[in-house]
């Protein structure tokens, strides 16, 4: 009898945690419901009113020469003293960033290889705030007119999502932080991503991205308020493809910002 009773017991305890099927939303309205709530938690400053803005770049070219080939690299170099001297702004909207050297690059005629470096540098400067932009436009959650579905899981949710060009699930924790995900557009491209409380929302403070031509690219964050807008201040870049390491602080940082109109949807038949 008390073997029956054990098998009853593991039966029960089979169907109540692994062997139901996937729970997903219940209706249209719910899965909608959870989407605004998750998208709430979320600081999108480009859906909150920010146009673009740019920034100074303060960036170390000597400490970037020793963290990428160690104490012995030469700073007295002909190519470090032709590229230490040049300064950068970054210009970022929805679209990306675009970096661009002050007043002009030098002339590298006389060394094709620091033009070889300079690129690669600004690339991955670009780089680092392009990765940040789909969190601050609220991109990487579904946007209308993409179909999608929550499934609750033991830790959280898996969100899909099927729209036009792309494809993909986010993995969500309880909190509806996003932790992880795949999404296929032009591309396989595979994200982890951490975020941490803001005044305004959650922000994006670390996160990597693997994908099939780039490999794996790891980022982190820390911010500052400018006009009310919480934006990038401390900005790091780890390519493991290239074998690089970046880091860069913005400065003196301006915006252009509109007004945001919410319009509630008519009520008439």
């Amino acid at each position: 009898m008390l073997r029956y009773f054990l098998i009853a017991i593991l039966g029960i305890s089979c169907v109540n945690l692994f062997c139901q099927p996937p729970k997903f939303a219940q209706s249209p309205s719910d899965a909608e419901g959870l989407l605004a709530k998750t998208k709430a938690l979320y600081d999108t400053p480009f859906r909150s009113g920010l146009i673009n803005f740019s920034c100074a770049i303060d960036f170390d070219f000597a400490q970037h020469l020793k963290s990428n080939f160690g104490e012995a690299a030469r700073t007295d170099s002909p190519i470090a003293q032709l590229l230490k001297p040049i300064r950068y702004r970054i210009f970022v909207d929805r679209s990306g960033a675009t970096v661009s050297a002050q007043p002009k690059l030098p002339d590298f005629s006389q060394l094709p290889l620091a033009a070889q470096l300079e690129e690669s540098n600004r690339d991955l400067m670009q780089v680092g705030l392009s990765n940040w932009v789909p969190y601050a436009y609220g991109e990487v959650l579904p946007i209308a007119p993409t179909n999608y579905q929550f499934e609750k899981t033991a830790t959280g949710y898996n969100l899909s999502m099927d729209g036009q060009g792309i494809t993909g699930k986010l993995i969500l924790d309880h909190d509806l932080r996003v932790v992880s995900g795949i999404i296929d557009t032009s591309q396989h491209i595979e994200i982890t991503t951490k975020f941490v409380s803001a005044p305004k929302g959650l922000v994006l403070a670390a996160s990597s991205t693997d994908t099939d031509h780039a490999g794996v690219a790891r980022f982190t964050y820390t911010y500052q308020v400018v006009d009310g807008f919480q934006l990038p201040q401390r900005v790091g870049l780890t390519s493991e493809q290239n074998k690089m390491t970046l880091n860069y602080t913005l400065t003196d940082c301006k915006t252009q910002h509109g007004i945001v109109v919410h319009v509630a949807p008519s009520t008439k038949p």
